[in-house]
């Protein structure tokens, strides 16, 4: 004689069922995000791979951070189309164009020949800024870190501290755009623009010689958030001047916390939405001893070539 389940029973069985579910489910996701970390961190090694072997046939200077227009003016504040036919509105222009291509993203794809590793699994896209051209626009998630432009390698003092690249856009990659950040203040038409620990990378008197970005409702942690403990530590990918990568908590300190040191963090604090920030811009390569240095000139330290720590 078969016996059915009572009411009862399968009661019991469906709340056994939840109950596994309850805890496997948090597991799983976690697994999944360790998954697309583990192959962002991959990402970004590859691509600073690239760059090295960029600079070994470039007299071991870095790429330029962005282009030039032909009035020798500085793209340091502006998305470039990634690659450089992803976008319209006068990009289409060759001779513009032939500048873009000058730039750190379209310099170092002959050495990485793949724009789909540009970017960290699991970063959301953008909208497209501007018009589409309809060809093939790359999704760029990784970002360099402009105060290495056109900088000789020899000269960073510490290769395995200093960032190359990172997912500086945090949580988001743009559709068809590439970008440095943070940039050098590359404000006067005058070719040359290049870190100088001790003025203004171009000669001017502006104080504040480097700027710093958000592009705009992005979370500043690629993965995981430190305002929610259950979502994990939240950080960035960062690939050093010695291409050694690994993901860094960063962000930690939620305003009205405020880091007093920036060496272990690019952010003074971040913003309660988790959005904006204020970071340290400091006048020497000190990163680690508080009361920083913010006089006369300033580039964000955490990113500076000369820093030591």
């Amino acid at each position: 004689m078969k016996k059915a389940f009572t009411l009862i029973e399968l009661l019991v069985v469906i709340a056994i069922i939840a109950i596994l579910a309850a805890i496997l489910f948090p597991v799983f996701a976690q697994a999944k995000l360790a998954a697309k970390k583990t192959q962002g961190i991959s990402n970004t090694k590859q691509t600073g791979t690239a760059n090295l072997i960029y600079m070994a046939d470039y007299d071991d200077l870095m790429p330029n951070g962005w282009s030039r227009r032909s009035d020798n003016s500085h793209r340091y504040n502006t998305i470039h189309p990634a690659p450089a036919t992803a976008v319209l509105d006068g990009w289409e222009d060759p001779i513009i164009q032939s500048q873009v291509k000058a730039a750190w993203a379209e310099a170092i794809q002959p050495y990485m020949k793949n724009w789909e590793m540009m970017n960290a699994p699991g970063q959301n896209l953008s909208g497209f800024f501007g018009t589409p051209s309809g060809t093939y626009a790359a999704k760029v998630g990784i970002l360099f870190n402009g105060l290495l432009s056109n900088y000789s390698a020899t000269a960073v003092v510490q290769q395995s501290t200093v960032p190359m690249f990172w997912t500086g856009f945090g949580d988001t990659m743009m559709n068809g755009r590439s970008f440095s950040n943070p940039a050098l203040r590359c404000d006067l038409s005058v070719a040359t623009c290049v870190f100088n620990p001790s003025g203004h990378p171009q000669g001017g008197a502006a104080n504040n010689h480097s700027a710093f970005y958000t592009l705009g409702g992005n979370k500043v942690w690629a993965y995981g958030d430190n305002r929610d403990s259950s979502a994990g530590g939240g950080g960035n990918i960062v690939t050093r001047c010695d291409s050694s990568t690994k993901f860094l908590r960063m962000g930690t300190a939620i305003q009205p916390a405020t880091h007093q040191t920036a060496d272990k963090d690019p952010y003074a604090y971040v913003t309660a939405d988790g959005i904006g920030f204020a970071y340290w811009a400091t006048s020497d390569d000190n990163c680690d001893t508080a009361p920083l240095n913010v006089g006369a000139s300033r580039y964000v330290c955490f990113f500076r070539p000369d820093r030591r720590q």
